[in-house]
């Protein structure tokens, strides 16, 4: 695997794990409306999700152009996932897919 791969899967984890994180550990404590409440979750899964699946798929293909498109994108999506967590995982998805894109064949 190349590095853009393993970083846009690191990446794409880090999000699953950063939009889990206040379900297993918040909700169930506070309550539905208690700790920033369910709509907010909501909105965050609502982009987190999809950033999540494009992650995955730009790490797994080999077509580098497209794959760094799929991963600058995740990158986008992932904004709302914001947290410690959040960052790491923008920060990664966005080197992956510049690193997608500068390491494609030289014409």
């Amino acid at each position: 695997m190349e590095n853009y791969q393993i970083l846009g899967l690191v990446g794409s984890l880090l999000l699953i794990i950063g939009i889990a994180f206040p379900f297993a550990f918040f909700y169930p404590r506070y309550g539905m409306m208690g700790y920033g409440g369910m709509m907010f979750y909501g909105f965050m899964g609502f982009l987190v999700i999809p950033a999540f699946v494009l992650g995955i798929i730009g790490s797994l293909i080999s077509d580098k152009t497209i794959a760094g498109m799929l991963l600058v994108l995740a990158a986008v999506l992932s904004i709302p996932a914001m947290g410690f967590i959040g960052i790491i995982s923008f920060i990664l998805l966005l080197i992956a897919g510049i690193l997608a894109f500068t390491s494609g064949k030289k014409t």
